[in-house]
């Protein structure tokens, strides 16, 4: 069985990776907050979490490919340069990955809350409720993008609301993810597997 502060450690990563992932802060072209840092917290969470959830471990190359690919678009753009819509077969792969990713990241946060809240709480249905709304969101932004740039209508009033949107859901799946580590922060927890057990 993993221990508490390894599980709070991981949860804590977890968190803080949602923040680069949708609070894109920019000096000139280049973001302060590059969306592969996030992965690369996201990779250590796993490492972390993955004794209690086994299925956390296939996430390893998804998240793997997408911080490279992340990692690659961020040093392109301090020469200017994007690679977004430059190659469409690489970026529906890494949209189809993004999308998987998070969908079972979520699938297994929501099934530690399962096994560690108290009883009465719901904090893994509300884990449950944004990984759909992030699925939904990622769906949207990405069809938007092939839209935009196929030129086909003037979308920009509709990017402009998911933006906020986006910020908004990114600071709600960052609280929820922190109610999950507040699980792991006492020693001893009613709601926690006993000792010397593991969870499914």
């Amino acid at each position: 069985m993993t221990g508490r502060k390894t599980l709070y450690d991981g949860a804590s990563q977890a968190a803080w990776g949602y923040l680069f992932l949708y609070f894109d802060l920019k000096l000139g072209s280049v973001s302060i907050l590059p969306a592969f840092v996030g992965y690369l917290l996201f990779l250590s969470a796993i490492e972390k979490l993955k004794g209690e959830r086994r299925d956390l471990a296939l996430l390893r190359p998804l998240g793997i490919l997408l911080a490279a690919g992340s990692g690659a678009e961020w040093l392109c753009s301090w020469a200017g340069v994007t690679l977004d819509g430059r190659f469409p077969a690489l970026d529906l792969i890494l949209a189809a990955a993004g999308l998987y990713f998070h969908f079972q990241l979520f699938t297994d946060f929501a099934a530690l809350a399962e096994t560690y809240q108290r009883p009465g709480q719901d904090l893994d249905r509300r884990l449950l409720r944004w990984r759909t709304v992030q699925a939904v969101l990622t769906t949207a932004a990405k069809l938007l993008s092939l839209l935009m740039l196929r030129r086909e209508g003037d979308w920009e009033w509709l990017l402009f609301s998911l933006v906020f949107v986006g910020i908004a859901v990114g600071g709600c799946l960052m609280a929820a993810v922190f109610s999950l580590r507040a699980l792991f922060r006492e020693e001893e927890q009613p709601g926690g597997p006993p000792a010397g057990t593991e969870a499914p």
